[in-house]
């Protein structure tokens, strides 16, 4: 079983301990998985994330990194002044339509992910053909710097994570987001979403439409239902998201000044509305692999 994971990131400190959540967080993504995209997305002054952190990741070849520079950005949505300045549909699509693994999960920069035999075990028990949204784990710096002894030893990542299995509970928090949605499932369902790679491409990956903040991980669990594939929320196996203050996409910290319309996103959401060229296309995308 091959298994990709997509994460798409901006170098602004969003959030604040950016470069610390992305080390633990690209750490585990690359033990876990076979294959991480990493796109970075219109990071100001052209200096991506990764240069910032890269002398406390343990590449081991299986990471490809994409940067999209603030001048494309801007070319690839149309030059909106509205548009999320870190475009996660554009940015995931684009790894999801070049990931070569039997399972694919879009994920977030702030997660420590799940051990890879415990996420293995769970798949075999998975449907091909249902969409899955695995509820987080709430971790706050006071927690890692407890285990840690007072500090953030970035080395030792996997012996925290451990620990927080150990120790923590199932997350289980429903979430509705509008009147009449039966899709949102959990709260921030879309911090780890996970799917065959049938499902993925049959739905197209995120709609691409959905250029501002907000509703689009919600969006895309209808999309699946909408396809004809099942939909469901589970709670293991564990993984971790670090706190970093309101959430709310930037829009609460005004970071993103515009949010997509809930009821296109979730209500008036039926199959896909994407073209064949979702993810742009065959293009050819320029990566280096750590």
């Amino acid at each position: 079983m091959k298994l990709s994971a997509v994460v798409v990131t901006r170098n602004d400190n969003y959030g604040g301990d950016l470069n610390d959540r992305a080390i633990y967080c690209l750490n585990s993504l690359i033990e876990t998985f076979d294959e991480v995209f990493l796109i970075d997305w219109n990071s100001p002054n052209n200096t991506p994330l990764l240069w910032d952190i890269k002398d406390n990741i343990k590449f081991k070849g299986n990471l490809k990194h994409i940067i999209i520079t603030p001048e494309i950005a801007k070319i690839l949505t149309n030059n909106d002044p509205d548009a999320q300045v870190c475009n996660e549909v554009l940015g995931r699509n684009m790894g999801i339509r070049r990931a070569t693994g039997d399972y694919i999960v879009s994920t977030n920069i702030d997660v420590i992910a799940p051990r890879r035999d415990q996420l293995e075990e769970t798949i075999n028990n998975l449907s091909k053909d249902t969409f899955y949204t695995i509820s987080r784990r709430h971790i706050e710096w006071k927690d890692i710097e407890a285990f840690h002894n007072g500090s953030r030893k970035y080395e030792d990542w996997n012996k925290l994570r451990d620990h927080l299995i150990e120790t923590s509970e199932e997350r289980k928090y429903d979430e509705t987001v509008v009147k009449g949605d039966d899709y949102s499932i959990i709260n921030c369902c879309g911090d780890f979403q996970l799917a065959h790679k049938n499902i993925w491409n049959v739905i197209k990956g995120f709609e691409e439409d959905l250029i501002y903040v907000l509703y689009s991980d919600t969006n895309v669990q209808k999309k699946a239902v909408m396809h004809g594939f099942g939909l469901k929320a589970i709670y293991n196996p564990a993984l971790f998201h670090i706190y970093h203050g309101k959430g709310g996409g930037g829009f609460l910290d005004g970071i993103n000044r515009k949010v997509n319309d809930m009821y296109r996103a979730v209500i008036g959401q039926e199959k896909t509305l994407n073209r064949d060229s979702w993810g742009f296309g065959n293009t050819e995308i320029e990566f280096e692999t750590f």
